[in-house]
This record gives C-alpha cells, structure tokens and sequence, in this order.
C-alpha cells in the first residue's frame, strides 16, 4: 500500500467512527462532545484532499477521484447546513431525505476505494460503518420502539 492508501484508510475509519461518535453523543445530551466531534470530522477533508490530490497524480481510476469528490460534496453540505447557516434541515424531509441519500453515497464510496486499495483494510472500513449504524439504531432506538 502507498502513503496515499494508508491516509486514506485511515481517514475512512475516522470518517465513520467519528459519525457513530456524534450519534451517541447525541443520545446522550453531550452537546460539546457533539460539536467537537463534528469538528473533527469536518477536519478529516484535510487528509481526504492529499488523498485526492495523491490518487490523481498516481493516475488512479476516474471512479476513484468521484468517489471521494462525492464525500467532499457530502462534507460540503454538511458543513453548510450544520455550521454556516445553522438550518434545522432534519426535521424537513425535503432537505433530509437527499442529505441521507448523499451521506450513504459518501460512506458506500469510501468502502468502495477502501476495498479496492486493500482487501482487509476494506473490511476494517466495513466494520467501522457497521459499528456507525449501530450507533445510528441506538440514536433512534426509542423511536423505532416505542414504548406503549
């Protein structure tokens, strides 16, 4: 594996475990843990732009460079929505229906370059969203089964 490979990974890994972070510190109420791990999360662009600028110089497939264009765009409206312009978008399907759409791009996408580059650290990629969904199931989990 290359340099390039091994930020990627590891951005990846970050990138999911970072999300399923933000999810518990919500269901929890910790608010500044939240915010600190939005922060960090919007930070991993930096090491996900070497990456761009490392595949595209190593001549990598054009599906790779749009895959990780696709989590730019995804981290870009996020950035937006959540920290510039502070829109409560989730509680609009309108706005929150494409925003899921998109964030399942970006994640599909960085399992997608991450089982290309290296087959067991692929699955690592897989573990860490699977661990995000969980997180996501115990976000909601009083919503999904309420009590009667």
């Amino acid at each position: 594996m290359s340099i390039s490979d091994w930020i990627f990974v590891f951005s990846a890994v970050a990138f999911n475990l970072l999300i399923a972070g933000i999810f518990i510190a919500q269901k929890l109420g910790r608010e500044k843990l939240v915010r600190i791990f939005g922060i960090l999360w919007l930070w991993l662009s930096l090491p996900l732009a070497l990456v761009f600028v490392f595949f595209w110089r190593e001549g990598r497939e054009k599906w790779f460079l749009l895959s990780l264009g696709l989590v730019f765009l995804y981290m870009l409206v996020e950035l937006l929505l959540d920290y510039v312009y502070k829109i409560d978008f989730r509680s609009k399907p309108a706005i929150h229906v494409p925003y899921i759409i998109l964030e399942y791009i970006a994640l599909f996408s960085l399992m997608g370059i991450a089982f290309s580059v290296d087959q067991t650290w692929g699955t690592v990629v897989a573990v860490c969203f699977w661990i995000l969904m969980g997180s996501l199931i115990f976000l909601y989990w009083d919503k999904i089964f309420k009590k009667k």
